[in-house]
């Protein structure tokens, strides 16, 4: 029986605004460059995982100002030739300058009030566990997510970096939880799947782009958390 569900929070329950997809393809353009979002969205995933991976490592914000600026130069180099884009040095320079300019505010994803009301409802543990290196109670009670929430468990507070399995298993731990009546919600399917299933939780990937096919070698796929009770309901009657 499943009895906690733990999300990520970027990208997960919460998004950019504007969509850092659309930032791309828009100065892109600028360029002379013709990009879609099939292309650039797997892209940009592609590049977070470098940025979770490297920051694990060590704080890209607390490296030299030399080091950063090469870290965020072979981000951004990377995102380019994923989403099939030659990263010319001077293109790479140039779309750092220009996103350095934009003013992104968050937002919760549509579907995230409701499912979370959904299972605080039915009696589930509620929480986050975030690789973020700053304190985000203030962003979850802005977000409308603290009155469904049972723990928020941020690298900032351990010291702990998904994939890392003690940030997962410490969650299950302050919660009461089994690791085996977990699930983990996350958008990185390394990072978050992986790490969780590693950590003796049931990782579920959510896939809102449709990034992926249902196939996947560790945990369960959903395009949207609506898709979250019934999955619940799948892993109970598969368990």
């Amino acid at each position: 029986m499943i009895k906690g569900i733990f999300f990520d929070l970027f990208n997960t329950l919460i998004t950019y605004d504007p969509p850092r997809e659309e930032t791309q393809i828009n100065l892109l353009k600028k360029h002379g460059i013709s990009i879609t979002k099939k292309a650039i969205s797997p892209a940009i995933k592609a590049g977070d995982e470098y940025f979770y991976s490297e920051n694990s490592k060590s704080l890209i914000k607390n490296r030299p100002s030399e080091e950063q600026k090469v870290f965020w130069y072979e981000y951004q180099e990377r995102i380019l030739r994923q989403a099939g884009v030659e990263p010319d040095p001077e293109l790479v320079n140039d779309v750092l300058r220009e996103l350095g300019q934009v003013k992104y505010k968050m937002a919760p994803f549509n579907d995230v009030l409701p499912v979370l009301e959904k299972l605080n409802h039915n009696n589930y543990k509620l929480g986050i566990i975030s690789n973020i290196d700053r304190d985000i109670n203030p962003m979850c009670e802005e977000m409308g997510f603290s009155p469904f929430l049972d723990i928020i468990l941020t690298s900032h507070q351990t010291g702990l970096y998904k994939p890392a399995p003690e940030i997962f298993q410490l969650a299950c731990e302050e919660t009461g939880v089994d690791l085996k009546q977990a699930l983990y919600v996350g958008d990185q399917y390394q990072i978050d799947v992986v790490g969780a299933e590693k950590a003796g939780m049931t990782g579920v990937l959510v896939d809102r782009d449709d990034l992926f096919d249902d196939n996947l070698q560790e945990g369960y796929r959903i395009s949207s958390l609506l898709g979250l009770p019934d999955l619940i309901a799948e892993v109970i009657t598969s368990g």
